[in-house]
């Protein structure tokens, strides 16, 4: 059961755990999940905008075309929320970069 508000849920295991302006639900609305979706993609997109800050720092062990290509992939992800559907949309992909740059476990190395 989950105690529902205007602003997010939690779960509770009967109505009398209920605050004030909270309803019992046994089925998330679909808005909710909606509004949370789009909330929980947001984060993965910034915890990705995270990982590859280091790519754009003077001293990244990147090629120049490299760096470039973080670049368009880092404005990808900072365009991903408004592209239509959102966050229903494909992603943009890693890009890869040379053997022995660090990754920092985002990037695809290959040999």
């Amino acid at each position: 059961m989950y105690a529902v508000n205007g602003k997010g849920y939690r779960v509770v295991s009967d109505a009398t755990q209920l605050l004030p302006g909270e309803t019992a639900m046994t089925v998330l609305p679909d808005d909710l999940v909606a509004r949370l979706k789009v909330l929980e993609a947001r984060s993965d997109r910034d915890l990705e905008l995270r990982a590859s800050d280091w790519t754009q720092m003077a001293d990244a062990p990147l090629t120049a075309l490299e760096k470039a290509s973080y670049q368009a992939y880092r404005q990808a992800l900072r365009d991903l929320p408004s592209a239509p559907g959102f966050p229903d949309v494909p992603w943009p992909p890693v890009p890869v970069i040379k053997d022995g740059a660090a990754s920092n476990g985002q990037g695809t190395i290959h040999p």
